[in-house]
């Protein structure tokens, strides 16, 4: 017999037992019926000296004990989180208002220096760009994260 064909005659019955042992059904384990509706469920109790054993509070002079979290929250300049604030700026800007598309720009300017940048589409929410120098671009503050800031105003009420 040629050898390519014994090695295919071997490669066939070797695939045969794998797909053959792939098709067989498990093995049922012995698994006992479910309980009928009038018995009682699996209830658990505490062992007695869990329960009366207090958790220990971590000890002020323990150098071990785990420090607090630290507050993660964002820390923004109070002009910023300040509605009457932003109000009062937008008031004193000089607006230009342009049509890019279907989109109309408005551009806050002080001091001839782009500060906020609105973009209102014709649909969806508008969007808010602010910078924090006056140079016209978004400026990443340390403390805001490694993100840069994008404002969206997505609802306002009076």
């Amino acid at each position: 017999m040629k050898p390519i064909v014994s090695l295919a005659s071997v490669l066939f019955v070797a695939v045969m037992g794998v797909a053959t042992a792939a098709d067989r059904p498990p093995a049922k384990a012995d698994v006992p019926p479910p309980p009928g509706m009038d018995e009682p469920g699996v209830t658990t109790t505490a062992t007695p000296a869990a329960a009366e054993e207090p958790a220990a509070a971590p000890a002020a002079d323990d150098p071990l004990a785990p420090l607090p979290k630290p507050d993660a929250r964002l820390v923004r300049d109070k002009a910023s989180r300040d509605k009457a604030a932003t109000d009062d700026r937008i008031a004193r800007s000089e607006v230009t208002k342009r049509k890019q598309g279907d989109d109309t720009v408005e551009e806050y300017r002080q001091n001839g220096r782009i500060w906020m940048i609105r973009i209102i589409p014709v649909t969806g929410p508008s969007q808010t760009f602010m910078t924090n120098d006056g140079s016209g671009r978004l400026v990443r503050d340390p403390k805001e994260g490694p993100v840069s800031p994008v404002y969206y105003s997505l609802y306002e009420w009076k």
